[in-house]
């Protein structure tokens, strides 16, 4: 599982290198802002939502267990959640946000409002999370790596970023390390109790981390997108002022003929 997992890093993507090199101008922007936060907060959102229906933690002690993580992410101080905070990290850097926050209810819903390569990951993890523990373990063991890699991507245009709470509370606290380790833990419990269900697990964490992959490529192609809108449009700018002076130059009476 840890070799499958260091395989599938998400700061190795390009996608967070890319944004670190942007031009303010484009990484600025309201609408790709808006956009990175879609896609973002749809795959959180699929996640949050699928750990409710894990399988195989039907004892008292394995649902407390799960509880305890349900509360961290749904759960916080003064009725916070770390969608909340994630919304308010966007907005307070100019992010346009597509969805309001009740907006991001049931999967079926959710897609509606979602490009095809988001929605695939909304429908992997609903249903993923519910036959096995493996795609859990994944994300879990994953989110820290990611979380640091947009932070720090995005902070190098907006120092405050990775101050917000959704990344400073879950930093300080070691918040997804102890998810991590709890959702291996949790894991091996139920695998050494049926270890039949083992190949199982390992291929869904496979197919999880293929997935998770696919947003970070999808993130990368909308923030290529941003950037050849911003360029095609300043070339046709430029192409029309060159266009203009030759103009000017043609019909200025000072200009001497033959």
């Amino acid at each position: 599982m840890l070799v499958l997992l260091d395989e599938h890093r998400p700061s190795r993507m390009p996608f967070f290198r890319r944004v670190t090199s942007l031009p303010f101008r484009i990484a600025s922007d309201p609408d790709l802002l808006g956009e990175i936060y879609l896609v973002y907060q749809a795959a959180m959102h699929a996640t949050r939502v699928a750990v409710y229906y894990l399988p195989y933690l039907d004892s008292p002690a394995l649902r407390r267990r799960k509880l305890r993580i349900l509360m961290d992410d749904d759960r916080l101080p003064g009725d916070d959640s770390h969608h909340y905070q994630l919304a308010r990290a966007f907005r307070n850097i100019g992010a346009q946000l597509p969805l309001a926050d009740e907006e991001f209810g049931s999967h079926e819903d959710l897609c509606r409002h979602l490009d095809q390569e988001t929605a695939h990951f909304v429908h992997v993890a609903q249903r993923l999370y519910c036959r096995s523990l493996g795609p859990w373990c994944a994300v879990e063991m994953l989110s820290i790596d990611w979380m640091r890699a947009l932070a720090e991507a995005l902070s190098v245009h907006f120092p405050g970023f990775i101050h917000e709470s959704y990344f400073e509370d879950c930093f300080s606290q070691r918040v997804e390390e102890r998810h991590a380790e709890e959702a291996m833990a949790v894991t091996q419990m139920v695998l050494q109790q049926r270890p039949e269900l083992l190949d199982q697990t390992i291929r869904d964490a496979r197919m999880m981390a293929e997935a998770l992959d696919g947003v970070w490529n999808n993130l990368d192609c909308i923030v290529q997108q941003a950037v050849r809108r911003v360029n095609d449009t300043e070339h046709r700018g430029l192409r029309l002022i060159v266009a203009r002076m030759a103009a000017a130059i043609r019909t200025s009476p000072t200009v001497q003929h033959g």
